[in-house]
């Protein structure tokens, strides 16, 4: 009695795991390489239209990429749509994104080796829009807002909980008010950008302390240049194009003036042809 259990139940255990083989090789997606693919993309190269001998691609395929790894894709009349795969030569999970109509719309997942996610980038008719974070042992690094594949918003670096970097962008170009800080919190630099050129002030800290100012145009200097030591201005240079052109001083720990110099066109010269050039 218990030998015919024993067979009934490796028979019933045989006829299952072939009953699930079935089931699961019957789902296989269909196979065809990269290389062989005929390729067509848009306009603007955010759809890509695949075919083989002419015929539009339909149904469930597995792609080898030529480098190797491959993807796992759902395609109707040619075009990829709903989730979609990438995978490493060894078979583990690189990549997770969306489609839809043949271009990227949805959140796009990039993953390191442990399955750790290390870039996650929000699309939207097949360019970046929104929200675009970057990883490194599970802790953000970087974080940046897109608006039709450039940057558009606030964009941060970070080191741990804290913010090292942070800049305005409007189409991809540094607008408004860039700063940086130390690993301690501690305001670094912070600069007024426009069309991504220094425009208006410079600034450079020491400790939470000013230690320069500099006046910017189209990223030449352009006006007042002030350095500080100890929290106290000790040199004022006027700039115009890049160049000293103007009074130049150096102070005294108690503010008065030690030196006085005089430029022209970025050349060091006397009070009086300074004083000439001022009437002409």
């Amino acid at each position: 009695m218990m030998k015919l259990f024993k067979r009934t139940s490796q028979s019933y255990l045989i006829v299952t795991l072939s009953l699930i083989a079935n089931s699961v090789f019957a789902q296989l997606p269909e196979e065809i390489k990269w290389k062989h693919l005929q390729k067509s993309y848009s306009s603007d190269s955010s759809q890509l239209v695949l075919s083989l001998n002419n015929k539009l691609l339909q149904g469930k395929y597995k792609i080898p990429f030529d480098e190797g790894g491959f993807a796992l894709y759902n395609i109707k009349a040619g075009v990829i749509t709903g989730e979609a795969f990438w995978y490493s030569q060894g078979g583990t999970l690189e990549c997770k994104l969306h489609y839809k109509n043949g271009v990227r719309n949805g959140v796009k997942e990039n993953y390191d080796n442990q399955g750790k996610v290390w870039l996650r980038q929000d699309y939207k008719d097949g360019k970046k829009n929104g929200v675009s974070e970057m990883f490194s042992n599970g802790k953000l690094v970087n974080k940046s807002l897109y608006k039709a594949d450039k940057k558009h918003g606030l964009s941060q670096t970070f080191s741990g909980d804290q913010v090292l970097t942070e800049a305005y962008y409007e189409n991809d170009l540094k607008n408004g008010t860039s700063k940086t800080y130390s690993l301690d919190g501690k305001l670094a630099t912070e600069a007024n950008y426009k069309d991504d050129k220094r425009n208006g002030f410079y600034r450079v800290f020491n400790d939470g302390e000013i230690m320069s100012e500099t006046n910017y145009k189209d990223d030449l200097q352009n006006g007042l240049s002030t350095t500080y030591a100890l929290g106290k201005k000790n040199m004022d240079t006027e700039f115009v194009n890049g160049k000293r052109h103007g009074v130049s001083h150096m102070y005294k720990p108690d503010g008065t003036v030690l030196f006085t110099h005089y430029y022209l066109n970025g050349e060091k010269v006397t009070e009086t042809i300074y004083r000439q050039s001022q009437k002409k």
